[in-house]
């Protein structure tokens, strides 16, 4: 039985770069990192230091080749936030591609992209 929920994988091209976003410009903390050969395999990020959820960002080249027959697509994610249009405003002034906000279906959101163009929602929470 499954009682917590654990990382996200994420591939993407350039791992090093995406950390860099969700570390400085979205505020995530890295966890964990590891490199084979001057490459990097993977670097872990969480939003808070008690968080139970992890991204790990993955360099898709090496899990192509390791494993050809996993889907490499990025996941729909909706992450929450206590002021998104403060975190869309921060988001915006440094450069990354956000959405409208949005209100839909009870829910205020907006969403915005990585570098490499990987599209992720947040939803306002109290």
């Amino acid at each position: 039985m499954i009682t917590k929920f654990g990382n996200v994988m994420i591939y993407v091209e350039n791992p090093r770069e995406v950390a860099d976003f969700w570390v400085d410009t979205v505020g995530f903390t890295k966890v964990d990192e590891q490199a084979v050969d001057g490459t990097t395999l993977f670097i872990e990020l969480t939003p808070t230091a008690d968080s139970d959820a992890h991204i790990t960002l993955f360099d898709r080249k090496v899990v192509a080749q390791s494993s050809p027959e996993l889907d490499l697509a990025t996941p729909s994610i909706l992450f929450k936030s206590p002021n998104i249009t403060e975190m869309r405003e921060t988001l915006a002034a440094a450069g990354t591609t956000v959405g409208d906000i949005i209100e839909a279906g009870g829910m205020t959101t907006f969403n915005f992209a990585d570098p490499e163009g990987n599209w992720f929602a947040v939803q306002q929470v109290a």
